[in-house]
């Protein structure tokens, strides 16, 4: 199903721009994503806070502060009739392996990041906080289906 999620993405992103509304929806973590973040500046990145932690499973455990930053992106490239410009927000999150041994410092920090793909018209720390929280609303909704409500008896 992931090798499916760009063209997921594309039509949802089409049908988005047909109705003229807004859309948010995660961005693939692939080569063309990374070399995009990668032109950020480190001066760019803005320190965020959470009001209350949030579990990342890729960590395996709970995270409190994050960077977010913005460039310009341009999708679905490989359709020349279905490519989209559009806002690419980015979450990083510090990784918090174990730590050095003693006496050795960080040599250079690394990340995990989230690219967001948005044409939402709201400041940067705003438009990447309304996706996390309908992104942790959709999973709700997720966990919902596949566990009690799966299995619920259905009326035809």
């Amino acid at each position: 199903m992931r090798g499916d999620s760009a063209f997921y993405s594309a039509d949802v992103v089409a049908a988005c721009r047909d109705q003229d509304v807004r859309f948010s929806v995660t961005a693939t973590l692939d080569p063309k994503v990374k070399a995009t973040i990668a032109t950020i500046d480190d001066d760019a990145w803005t320190p965020i806070r959470y009001p209350q932690a949030i579990f990342d499973e890729q960590a395996g455990g709970w995270v409190s502060d994050a960077e977010v930053a913005e460039t310009s992106y341009t999708a679905f490239t490989s359709k020349k009739s279905r490519q989209v410009s559009a806002r690419l927000i980015v979450r990083r999150v510090k990784k918090l392996d174990q730590p050095a041994g003693e006496g050795q410092g960080e040599l250079f920090p690394a990340y995990r990041y989230y690219p967001i793909f948005t044409d939402s018209p709201y400041a940067l720390i705003q438009a990447e906080e309304q996706h996390r929280d309908h992104a942790v609303q959709e999973q709700v909704n997720a966990d919902l289906i596949d566990g009690p409500l799966a299995h619920m008896p259905s009326v035809n």
